[in-house]
């Protein structure tokens, strides 16, 4: 009798504990993540807040480190003070670099780059694989708008990472006239041109959630009326 007791004692504290692991995860996992709209059906950019840990981000930056031309690259091969230099991109989208001659760079990255000029010198002049350094210099293929109620509105240079706020900083912050909970993105999405609105009211005084700028962005800083 005591030792049924004592069975049923244990499955009693089993079947709770396991109740009670299923609430936890129920309550922690979060529920099918909805596209948050404004009053014009657009995305709202405010909800889900787009945070440095999104694979967005990442998605973003894997197009904003593409070069093209009139960007500005400096390249050396450690060792070897003869391979190295500083190179424009011109509309050809090729560069002359020592040894191997031209290395196409336009639409690539970087690092890909860093990978084609290691492996050819790799094939045809070095024993051992070169360690190659590939940076840029000036993104000046990439620039962001920033117009309306900014105190500098103009173009400004893009570079990998650049948020909204960076850019309204880069602008001179707003004018008193500004509403910055009315805020605009334009954007080509896949062709077409998409406006998103964005509130930035209390930027300075409380954390704004990081938006990350694609190449060709323009920030539209709208008017108050009050």
């Amino acid at each position: 009798m005591r030792q049924e007791v004592r069975q049923h004692r244990r499955l009693l504290f089993v079947t709770l504990s396991l109740l009670l692991y299923c609430v936890a995860m129920l309550t922690g996992c979060p529920g099918p993540s909805k596209q948050v709209r404004n009053a014009n059906n657009e995305p709202d950019f405010q909800k889900p807040i787009i945070t440095k840990q999104s694979s967005y981000k990442y998605k973003q930056l894997l197009t904003s480190f593409l070069l093209d031309v009139g960007d500005v690259i400096s390249i050396k091969v450690y060792g070897e003070p003869n391979l190295r230099g500083t190179f424009q991109i011109y509309p050809n989208c090729e560069i002359q670099f020592p040894l191997i001659k031209k290395v196409d760079v336009c639409g690539r990255t970087p690092g890909q780059i860093r990978t084609d000029i290691a492996t050819r010198l790799h094939e045809k002049y070095f024993q051992a694989r070169p360690s190659v350094s590939v940076k840029v210099q000036q993104y000046n293929s990439k620039k962001v708008h920033v117009l309306g109620q900014v105190s500098r509105s103009g173009r400004f240079s893009f570079n990998p990472g650049m948020t909204v706020v960076q850019a309204i900083a880069m602008a001179g912050g707003f004018t008193n006239q500004a509403a910055p909970a009315d805020t605009r993105l334009v954007r080509s999405v896949g062709g077409k041109q998409r406006v998103y609105r964005i509130n930035l009211d209390g930027l300075g005084t409380k954390r704004i959630p990081d938006i990350y700028l694609r190449p060709g962005d323009v920030i539209i800083v709208k008017k108050s009326w009050l």
